[in-house]
């Protein structure tokens, strides 16, 4: 039975033991806590450097076994795509559905032409390093590496290695998948680095809407809840005579993601090479629209009371906290070592660029420009979870609008940037058109911006 666990038992196992241990370190040392840094993102920068000096392994009857860091990329692949089932299955909260009039004055739409224009300058970013650095030194590495920035920075270190697997499947670009994790990886630490001293400033120089001086919850900061502070966090929707309520939604997103799978397997079966590779690189789409086509019959049939959105989303955050702590142990250092100056200046300039354009934008925005800036900004370098993060420090009762916004966006980002994500998985091939379609949502943008008077006298 020893051998069922290597590998991916034993994966499991040492996210699990970094996820505890990140957690512990969080509660007891104050750095981390004036910082708000998440426990996947401690466990997952201890666990890369555990991977990369040999550390990381199990023992075996044979002995001590190394696990290597491609077993920790398909867990991020698949934990990754699994949670995008759980999104499919979310319902939109009654709240959000009652203010679809106002949501071009509540932002929601100003945060949707933000994703659009700061993902095209960060790819142009990442693509321009690439091809600069080539040229100066002469090396022989794929430049369309850099176009992975944008996908790592404001989709998801998943999504990421999902358009890079696709590359590797399809076109042979190696390392493309450890590429994208890379610049997922690197994008947490960039919306901590960035966004926490900004949100500070913020409160320090009255740019916050609500001016009532409130300190952090000593939970908030420590990570965990205090003696009889425990909430309940669920709806039950299953007698427990009869099945968990957990195991029953559990099922549902299992079964869901089956059907993913199936999809995923007919797509590269009967398509023609060239495009074949998406049946599997684009699985999170799959198993996305299986559970929101299930939302949208189980509405019809009058059963939808039988899912409970809290479940849901805790079964999602789940597979996001493993995510992110497993995206840093996917990535091997050998993967990246032939492009490591292009690469590591292309997260510092996407970076920068990245604030001072959110920056200048929000301090334009008629209203809450700080607030719904510093949640994009953990967004567009992150993912929604560090946007509600930083989010958290400025607008602890969330009393702006910028919370519920991040979830609606969606609505407004998907129609607006299908262009993009149709194209990234054909960048390597000759001919590919992405740099002209980036420039375009560069040039168009901004002009929405200011045809919707989203950009007006600077605030603050």
């Amino acid at each position: 039975m020893s051998a069922t666990f290597y590998p991916y038992v034993g994966a499991f196992i040492w996210i699990s033991i970094l996820l505890v241990g990140g957690a512990f370190l969080r509660n007891k040392i104050s750095f981390l806590q004036n910082r708000l840094i998440p426990s996947s993102l401690i466990g997952g920068v201890i666990g890369f450097v555990l991977l990369n000096t040999g550390l990381i392994g199990m023992p075996t009857p044979e002995g001590w076994v190394t696990i290597p860091s491609k077993v920790f990329g398909v867990m991020v692949f698949h934990l990754f795509a699994f949670g995008f089932v759980g999104i499919g299955l979310l319902q939109q909260d009654k709240k959000v559905d009652s203010g679809k009039s106002t949501w071009l004055q509540n932002g929601a739409l100003w945060m949707a032409f933000m994703y659009c224009l700061v993902y095209a300058v960060q790819g142009v970013t990442g693509k321009s390093i690439f091809e600069f650095a080539r040229m100066i030194t002469g090396g022989e590495f794929f430049t369309g590496f850099g176009y992975l920035v944008g996908s790592g920075f404001s989709q998801s270190p998943g999504a990421a290695q999902a358009f890079g697997t696709i590359w590797e499947s399809t076109y042979g670009v190696h390392g493309a998948s450890s590429v994208g994790l890379a610049f997922g990886a690197m994008g947490f630490l960039c919306a901590i680095c960035l966004g926490i001293p900004l949100a500070n400033r913020g409160i320090k120089n009255g740019w916050v809407a609500d001016k009532s001086s409130k300190s952090l919850p000593t939970s908030l900061l420590t990570g965990m809840m205090g003696k009889g502070e425990a909430t309940e966090c669920t709806r039950t929707t299953t007698h427990p005579a009869n099945i968990d309520n957990l195991a029953f939604h559990l099922a549902i997103m299992g079964a869901l993601y089956g059907v993913g799978y199936v999809f995923a397997l007919a797509w590269s079966v009967n398509m023609p090479k060239g495009i074949n590779g998406l049946g599997f690189g684009l699985l999170y789409t799959w198993g996305m629209i299986a559970g929101l086509v299930t939302r949208k019959v189980l509405d019809k049939i009058n059963r939808l009371h039988v899912l409970d959105n809290a479940t849901v989303r805790g079964v999602t955050s789940s597979t996001i906290d493993y995510m992110i702590c497993a995206v840093f142990m996917g990535i091997s250092m050998s993967d990246i070592q032939a492009i490591i100056v292009p690469f590591l200046c292309t997260v510092a300039v996407a970076a920068i660029v990245t604030y001072l354009l959110i920056l200048w934008f929000a301090r334009r925005m008629p209203e809450y420009g700080f607030e719904r800036g510093l949640a994009i900004l953990g967004c567009y370098t992150g993912t929604v979870a560090s946007g509600i993060l930083l989010l958290r420090i400025v607008d602890p009762d969330f009393k702006s609008p910028a919370a519920v916004e991040l979830a609606v966006m969606n609505v407004f980002i998907l129609p607006l940037i299908q262009l993009v994500y149709l194209n990234l998985p054909f960048i390597p091939t000759e001919g590919s058109i992405m740099l002209p379609i980036f420039i375009a949502y560069i040039v168009v943008m901004p002009i929405a911006l200011f045809f919707f008077k989203f950009v007006q006298k600077r605030a603050w």
